[in-house]
């Protein structure tokens, strides 16, 4: 037996093969399903994109109000906004991820105070050696032009 494919691709068809069953569909619609939502119901049944949904129920000769398609219109437009963030976020981490595998001097066990964090309490304060004890200051991540810290200035 073959595996199946899914639902959705057992539904994908063309509109000329999906025409039929569509006029049919559309003239035994009672408005029950989704709330009387015709847009969605013909989706979900002919498991079709929203701005697809709306040009072939104008073609079925459905008439849908303005406020009908620029509801679908402001969804879709909402949904790519999404979709860009998203994109734009997994951008952003990559780009992190590539500039710290690229800089050898900051790794996952530093942070902004600390060049080296060896553990936590139990409360949750990490302890280690600071960046300024190493000689170096965070944001640079170069020796400091003292070379020296300030405890060491003072034993002398």
């Amino acid at each position: 037996m073959k595996k199946g494919k899914g639902k959705a691709a057992k539904k994908a068809m063309k509109f000329a093969e999906r025409k039929a069953k569509a006029e049919k569909w559309v003239a035994e619609y009672d408005g029950t399903p989704y709330g009387g939502d015709i847009i969605k119901a013909y989706r979900k049944k002919f498991a079709v994109d929203r701005m697809k949904a709306v040009a072939e129920l104008q073609m079925l000769g459905v008439s849908l109000t303005k406020e009908q398609i620029d509801r679908e219109k402001a969804a879709v437009k909402a949904y790519q906004d999404i979709q860009r963030a998203k994109k734009a976020k997994r951008k952003k981490i990559r780009e992190q991820k590539r500039i710290q595998k690229d800089n050898p001097i900051f790794h996952e066990d530093q942070d902004d105070i600390f060049y080296y964090i060896a553990g936590y309490t139990s409360g949750g304060a990490p302890y280690g050696v600071t960046w300024e004890e190493m000689g170096f200051k965070p944001d640079i991540g170069e020796p400091d032009d003292q070379g020296e810290s300030e405890s060491d200035e003072n034993i002398c």
